[in-house]
């Protein structure tokens, strides 16, 4: 039941499994050795906190988000979760498609990580969408 439950959620939600394991992997490439926030493009993300920072907090929302996605697909639903890892990228995407906007504006960087912003912001409100059946349910079932 778990696998078939697990299996039915996999393909809903696989956009967001995509997107958390880049926002994993994103996060946890600038806790490699390295110093990535020297180019002009990091300039908006450096201004507000360290390369170490950053890499910590979007490698561990990323990872997080992995696990509510594993939860959700083999035991309970886990949408604001889910929306919180979601708002964590759309601010790292938006504050990228920025640096490259302003650093790099002729690189397909502005449309990636509009792009990556884009597919968040949608995958934040199919799990807004989630919470609200969620709670339809519990209100129908007099388990609210």
């Amino acid at each position: 039941m778990i696998l078939v439950r697990f299996a039915r959620t996999f393909r809903e939600r696989a956009p967001e499994w995509v997107l958390a394991f880049i926002q994993t992997g994103w996060g946890a490439t600038l806790l490699l050795p390295g110093d990535t926030f020297d180019r002009p493009f990091f300039r908006p993300l450096a201004a507000i906190a360290s390369e170490m920072t950053w890499g910590t907090v979007v490698a561990v929302a990323g990872m997080i988000r992995l696990a509510a996605l594993y939860i959700n697909g083999s035991r309970q639903e886990t949408p604001v979760v889910r929306q919180a890892c979601s708002l964590v990228s759309m601010f790292i995407w938006a504050m990228l498609t920025m640096g490259a906007m302003t650093a790099e504006w002729r690189s397909p960087a502005v449309f990636n990580y509009l792009g990556l912003f884009a597919l968040e912001a949608i995958m934040f409100s199919y799990a807004g969408r989630d919470a609200a059946r969620n709670l339809a349910k519990a209100a129908a079932n007099g388990t609210r």
